[in-house]
């Protein structure tokens, strides 16, 4: 069981009840006044129930400048508080404990949504850069396939231009036939070309000095493939 009363140094009770500053000595006075573990968390909440107990009991404390109770000794002796208040002091110090417990469930979660909210903005980073990575590619290969398909058509257009010119002179070669009988093509080309065809053919050739021989006095049937 804890102690009927304690003593304490009358600096610590000046400090506690007109607002000194904290200490260890302050902490172990609510302690013992409130039988329960004080740190600075607990502390106000102890501080507040006590004072208000002892003020209760001795009313002219209130009234008393810090000197005047300085003066009313080298120490002070005080008790644990009656067991009606200790009711209420254990209600509260449940609360608190509960809070606190809450408190700390509530910071891991917390710490645990911030590792996970980084690990999704690496991804999201990641995901960004490959999404960029992909446009420029895409944007790369539209370029060139646009370039591409320029030259294409540039190349068919020539073709195409090719060909029209082949149809345009096969159309004046067959207006040409139906007119004359002939075709005619560029000058020269038509007389060249029939020379070649007739010195293929063996036709004779005209002008120049007359033939030793003109081919009555042969025997046109000697030959042996008659």
């Amino acid at each position: 069981m804890s102690e009927a009363r304690k003593t304490f140094p009358m600096s610590t009770f000046v400090s506690y009840v007109k607002g000194g500053e904290s200490n260890n000595s302050v902490q172990e006075l609510l302690a013992y006044m409130t039988q329960k573990d004080i740190d600075a968390e607990f502390e106000p909440f102890a501080a507040a129930l006590a004072k208000a107990w002892i003020y209760e009991q001795h009313p002219e404390l209130a009234k008393m400048k810090t000197g005047q109770v300085a003066g009313l000794g080298e120490n002070v002796s005080v008790g644990a508080l009656p067991g009606d208040v200790m009711v209420q002091v254990d209600a509260i110090f449940e609360k608190l404990a509960d809070y606190r417990s809450t408190g700390a469930e509530q910071a891991a979660k917390i710490k645990e949504l911030e590792v996970k909210l980084a690990a999704a903005e690496g991804k999201l980073g990641e995901t960004e850069k490959a999404l960029a990575e992909y446009k420029g590619k895409c944007e790369a290969f539209e370029a060139s396939g646009k370039d591409e398909g320029d030259k294409v058509i540039v190349t068919s257009q020539k073709k195409v231009e090719e060909y029209i010119g082949k149809v345009d002179e096969l159309l004046n070669m067959i207006e040409d036939v139906k007119k004359h009988g002939v075709v005619t093509v560029a000058a020269g080309a038509v007389a060249g070309e029939a020379a070649a065809d007739a010195g293929s053919a063996g036709a004779p050739a005209t002008g120049g000095a007359p033939a030793e021989e003109f081919g009555f006095g042969s025997d046109p049937f000697s030959d042996e493939g008659w």
